[in-house]
């Protein structure tokens, strides 16, 4: 049985991926600051921890649990911006936030989950990005910013870290509606948990390098 962590699992695309890779024979490691709102995710083969990926001691406690197991496949899907995003309303604070969140966070797990992944035979890593990475917006600030700043360092990582055998994927949605009420032209969780489900399954020897998707009707312009 392969395992997978997910982190961001307490809702939206993040747990959609845990119960479909679930449902795929995989055992999951779901990962979030909400515990509580994981509790219903537990299962035989899920199990739940808390990680706040802003916070080196809590990536390093749950690292450290799963230094001894095989982890075949690493899905940083907790992201977001942090406060204001206007860049003329903006602060120190909630910038570097932004990027603990989706740059240096990711880095760090993924440092220190390098052995773990080297025990399996075709480690992924999957990086959840965002379009606004590659097309800003107005009101955008620090979320668009981190993500531009988390595509250098997929692309980084894509350049080192085969010597690992660990092949690296960023996912980049355009519009994702997580509500209960859908929006025209965007994306559903589901969409993106088989995205990731897929880009999991490919063969060692498969590189996925960089994957967009969007709604049929929808447009990379249009977030």
């Amino acid at each position: 049985m392969k395992t997978a962590i997910v982190t961001g699992a307490s809702r939206g695309v993040g747990r959609a991926t845990v119960k479909l890779l679930e449902n795929s024979g995989y055992r999951v490691i779901a990962a979030s600051r909400d515990l509580d709102a994981m509790k219903d995710l537990e299962s035989e083969n899920v199990e739940v921890n808390k990680l706040d990926v802003t916070d080196e001691e809590s990536i390093e406690s749950f690292c450290k649990k799963y230094e001894e197991d095989t982890i075949d496949l690493l899905v940083h899907n907790a992201g977001g911006g942090a406060g204001p995003t206007y860049l003329i309303y903006e602060t120190m604070e909630n910038f570097r936030r932004a990027y603990d969140i989706n740059v240096g966070g990711p880095m760090y797990i993924s440092q220190l989950l390098i052995p773990s992944m080297m025990k399996s035979d075709s480690p992924t890593i999957i990086f959840i990005s965002s379009l606004c990475g590659q097309v800003p917006f107005r009101g955008s600030g620090n979320y668009s910013n981190a993500k531009r700043g988390q595509m250098g360092l997929v692309d980084t990582m894509r350049l080192e870290f085969p010597q690992y055998g660990i092949t690296v994927t960023e996912i980049c949605p355009g519009t994702i509606d997580t509500q209960t009420e859908k929006k025209d032209h965007a994306l559903t969780a589901e969409d993106m948990a088989e995205a990731i489900r897929w880009v999991g399954s490919l063969p060692s020897h498969v590189n996925i390098n960089h994957l967009e998707i969007a709604h049929i009707n929808g447009s990379k312009y249009v977030l």
